[in-house]
């Protein structure tokens, strides 16, 4: 759920308190301080969590430059290096050579729309030059409607020309070069996760920050991250450009870079039943762990492993309700009991309403050790659950103002006033409950094959592994 629905929970939770509204009345705002611990939780990951999770890989696939902030960086030449293959960069420098022009055939990988991959081979023409700058001479290709879209944009490539030349950088047998394009290649992303999951599996845990590529005019590149067990293999497609809502707003990458696919040596299964999405936020972290699962060790994946832990759980709800009661005793505060008890309510209610989607947590540590699946209502962003909860959060809270108020402002029975303020709430979570079945029984089958183990074990047998 979003910050505004948790707080407004926890305001709802004081005003169940005939004494917390009594102050409430009386300009007396002690009470909302429900309303802060119901967002608490959220408070202490983003905050603070994130900064100090422990991060083992760091993907950039486009360093920001260090003025503009954005992607991609402008570098001298001998800046690069073997590291920095397949990261997006900017050269600035003159055309010291032509070393050749010509046409062949390309040969590479592509989805079709059922998630199959595909070889495909494709007619292209190219160019190869050295691109000087104060530092170094560095090798530039370009091929395809990469190589014509530069000539459209920039004009021809030619012999001592000043140009600033943008793409991804590569390694062949010569050494490091400059491929002309407008995103970083998917394929350094593909073989860094991959990396990292079978280091989990020897080391029992990593954790990967995987940063996005924010471009010039505020506008951010989508790539999507698919763990695909039982093809063993990490595959990541570069998207289109999206503004800072998620709105597509073309720019769509040549199919023969779009994908990039890494295998990956040891059992793995996915637990969250959808790819994950980057673009106009910071980015996620993926902690990938070593686990039981049917009689296997495998490893598991949990996607931001620093946000739904104790801080989301009832516990931190209960020490939450012994701190508040205790400063607030300490300063002579009336009704210390009754706020220390709606805060770790309103606490409890965050924990509720995120147990309504896919996340889940740790309810109950140290008695309960692992994370409780969500209930998977809807996502966390979902506008129909985060309405229908507000809104029955604010019909608790006209209700128990009325309740509590003598001579009562709404002279009608209790149960009436309630049904007659929380009906759109009831049709909401009613819709969200039927949309879930059909969502519920969608991701049992996406699950069923995020953790099939039987199609590894018979790479195995065949030695496709």
């Amino acid at each position: 759920m979003r910050g505004f629905t948790h707080y407004i929970s926890g305001l709802a939770a004081a005003t169940f308190f005939p004494a917390l509204v009594a102050d409430l009345r009386m300009g007396i705002l002690i009470p909302v301080i429900a309303a802060a611990a119901a967002y608490f939780p959220d408070f202490v990951d983003f905050k603070f969590g994130k900064f100090f999770s422990r991060r083992d890989y760091e993907i950039d696939p486009a360093p920001w430059d260090d003025k503009k902030h954005y992607a991609p960086k402008l570098v001298k030449v001998a800046e690069l290096n073997e590291k920095n293959r397949y990261q997006f960069f900017a050269v600035q420098g003159k055309v010291s050579e032509i070393v050749e022009r010509g046409e062949d055939t390309l040969v590479f990988k592509m989805v079709d729309e059922n998630g199959n991959v595909k070889t495909v081979e494709k007619p292209y023409k190219s160019i190869i030059f050295k691109l000087t700058d104060e530092t170094g001479t560095i090798t530039v290709e370009a091929f395809g409607e990469d190589y014509e879209f530069f000539e459209e944009e920039f004009g021809e490539i030619a012999f001592g020309k000043e140009m600033l030349v943008f793409g991804y950088v590569d390694v062949d047998d010569d050494g490091i070069k400059l491929v002309v394009s407008d995103a970083p290649h998917p394929q350094g992303i593909a073989e860094t996760i991959a990396k990292a999951i079978e280091e989990a599996y020897e080391k029992g845990e990593t954790i990967v920050k995987i940063h996005n590529i924010r471009l010039p005019g505020d506008v951010y590149r989508r790539f999507f991250i698919h763990l695909d067990p039982p093809k063993r293999e990490v595959r990541v497609e570069m998207g289109p450009i999206v503004t800072p809502g998620g709105v597509a707003i073309g720019g769509e990458v040549p199919d023969y870079r779009r994908v990039g696919i890494a295998k990956v040596s040891v059992p793995f299964i996915k637990t969250y039943p959808k790819p994950t999405r980057v673009d106009s936020f910071s980015g996620p972290e993926i902690a990938f762990r070593k686990a039981e699962f049917k009689g296997k060790t495998v490893v598991k994946d949990r996607f931001l492993p620093w946000h739904h832990g104790f801080s989301h759980s009832l516990t931190m709800g209960i020490i939450i309700g012994i701190v508040v009661f205790a400063f607030f005793k300490l300063i002579g505060y009336a009704h210390a009991t009754e706020l220390a008890l709606a805060a770790m309510i309103g606490q409890w209610l965050h924990v509720f309403e995120d147990q309504l989607g896919f996340m889940g947590s740790n309810l109950l540590p140290p008695i309960t050790k692992d994370v409780i699946p969500g209930f998977k209502l809807g996502e966390s962003g979902s506008g129909l659950t985060n309405f229908s909860t507000a809104w029955l959060m604010i019909a608790f809270m006209i209700w128990n103002f009325n309740r509590f108020t003598d001579p009562r402002p709404i002279p009608i029975a209790d149960w009436k006033l309630l049904l007659l303020l929380a009906w759109p709430s009831i049709i909401g979570f009613a819709i969200a409950i039927v949309k879930s079945f059909r969502l519920r029984k969608e991701i049992s089958q996406l699950m069923d094959y995020y953790t099939n183990l039987e199609a590894f074990e018979e790479m195995e047998e065949v030695g496709g592994i």
